[in-house]
């Protein structure tokens, strides 16, 4: 992933994004005269001129200083292009180039007119430009972003089409802006759906460093908000949401709302922010980011279900759970291995790897080891009280570790089991290392990683929990999980 300081604007950084913004239009339009008035000059003789708009948005945004400004004259200058008929005259067939420009002026007002030290209560008229903008990039036509991959679509427009690149730059920047003003409004649900659009246009238009137009070292670049002269951040997306949680009678359509969340949780795998950035709530309690909107999808799935309660809803969390059953039994545990587990192991199972799949290694840890508990003593002989109810239920696999390796009638019952060597060694001297990588790693996420200074253990404890996964599963069968079910088949 890549860095924040490789990702934010610095001076230098701005500089040469726009360097090579005028490059790309002096190469492709050959376009060369980028002085703001002079732009507005030709935009006021030719209301359709993309080149001239382009130019006088990326100039004012990428400026070196921060935040960019603009005289008086040329405020009204703006105001006056984006005034109601002020572009009468023009061709029918220009609609698409006229919309193009009002967006890009409008865009080029609010990134000089909010700033991180002006609130908007100051300036009301930004709501005005805002929405203005709005309507100018649906009128424009806006390219299409891939589903699937919008960083990826952000870099093909940005080395084919600077201009289809821009639109998507100032529409990220414009619906988080507006999203922010109509939570002020408290229009919580209106809210989170422009900044869920926002945020996907941000993320599209973020750029990892790399050569740009065949200009070697370009700086990678992430669109940075006038509000606070930094890039998008998942708090503000998760304050909004709270607002909505407290107002949660006034929502009209929950699974829109959903879907919203969904989006701000995708973002994160798209390297928006990152998995392991914490949030907090309107109580101030915190968590992953990640983990957070998938509480969130949860809440609205329930606020849906009190709706209609005699419908069932098919949630996206039903869906993917069933989809992750189906994976596991057709991947790791076929035929009958499956079915051997039992329900409460196969849950515990599907618990684990779906914490896995949205990036909660700790909670797949914490989960594995109940699964352990439960299919365990269904396979192996274990006496009382390793498995009874003395002593402390929390040590269960420690002690069923611990038997493995040390109890003589547990490794004696191993050697009796109808199964051949190879497979006899494994349970006796390998089973039970997996069992304390398992507590070892599950230990520190549950207690020491909350201890001053375990940070630096952190990453080494994330392997360990990708080794545990790929351990437990296997390749071809041949995970601890199958061979246990293999081998219990054999005992019964």
């Amino acid at each position: 992933m890549t860095s924040d300081s490789e990702l934010m604007p610095s001076n230098l950084s701005r500089s040469l994004w726009r360097a090579s913004g005028f490059l790309w239009l002096q190469e492709n339009k050959q376009f060369s005269d980028f002085d703001l008035d002079s732009c507005l000059d030709r935009i006021e003789a030719d209301p359709a001129g993309r080149d001239s708009a382009l130019a006088a948005f990326w100039g004012t945004y990428f400026a070196s200083h921060t935040p960019p400004t603009l005289n008086d004259q040329q405020v009204k200058r703006i105001s006056k292009l984006l005034e109601p008929g002020s572009q009468q005259g023009a061709k029918a067939e220009d609609v698409k180039n006229l919309a193009f420009v009002r967006l890009h002026l409008a865009g080029l007002l609010a990134v000089c007119l909010i700033r991180p030290d002006w609130p908007a209560v100051e300036y009301p008229g930004v709501t005005w430009i805002l929405e203005k903008m709005r309507e100018a990039y649906v009128l424009a036509e806006p390219p299409e972003i891939d589903v699937g991959d919008p960083r990826a679509s952000g870099r093909r427009l940005l080395e084919e089409d600077l201009f289809g690149f821009s639109m998507t730059l100032v529409s990220g920047i414009c619906h988080v802006e507006l999203s922010l003003r109509r939570a002020d409004e408290g229009k919580y649900e209106e809210a989170l759906g422009l900044i869920s659009l926002g945020s996907w246009d941000i993320c599209a238009t973020t750029t990892e460093a790399g050569p740009t137009w065949g200009i070697e070292g370009t700086p990678g670049l992430q669109p940075y908000l006038p509000h606070s002269g930094t890039g998008f951040n998942i708090q503000e997306a998760v304050n909004i949401f709270e607002g909505l949680k407290e107002h949660s009678k006034d929502i009209k359509d929950w699974e829109n709302v959903r879907l919203y969340c969904d989006v701000l949780r995708y973002l994160q795998t798209e390297d928006l922010y990152d998995w392991l950035d914490t949030v907090k709530d309107a109580h101030g309690d915190e968590f992953g980011a990640a983990e957070y909107w998938v509480g969130a999808m949860s809440f609205c799935e329930s606020q849906m279900r009190m709706i209609s309660p005699d419908h069932y809803v098919l949630t996206r969390d039903v869906i993917e759970r069933a989809e992750t059953k189906e994976r596991l039994k057709r991947d790791f545990l076929p035929g009958n291995l499956w079915d051997a587990m039992g329900p409460e192991a196969q849950k515990a199972l599907v618990d684990a790897e779906l914490h896995w799949i949205h990036g909660r290694s700790d909670d797949m840890v914490r989960d594995i080891r109940p699964l352990l508990e439960l299919v365990l003593p269904s396979v192996l002989f274990f006496p009382q009280p390793v498995v009874g109810q003395k002593g402390d239920p929390r040590l269960i696999l420690t002690r069923m570790r611990d038997a493995l390796r040390e109890n003589q009638i547990v490794r004696a019952s191993i050697d009796s089991l109808r199964i051949d060597l190879n497979e006899k060694a494994w349970v006796k001297d390998k089973l039970h290392v997996f069992l304390h990588k398992v507590i070892d790693t599950r230990n520190y996420f549950e207690k020491e990683q909350h201890q001053p200074g375990s940070d630096r253990d952190r990453p080494k404890y994330l392997n360990e929990a990708a080794a545990i996964h790929n351990e437990l599963l296997g390749i071809g069968c041949n995970g601890v999980l199958p061979r246990l079910m293999r081998t219990k088949q054999v005992r019964h």
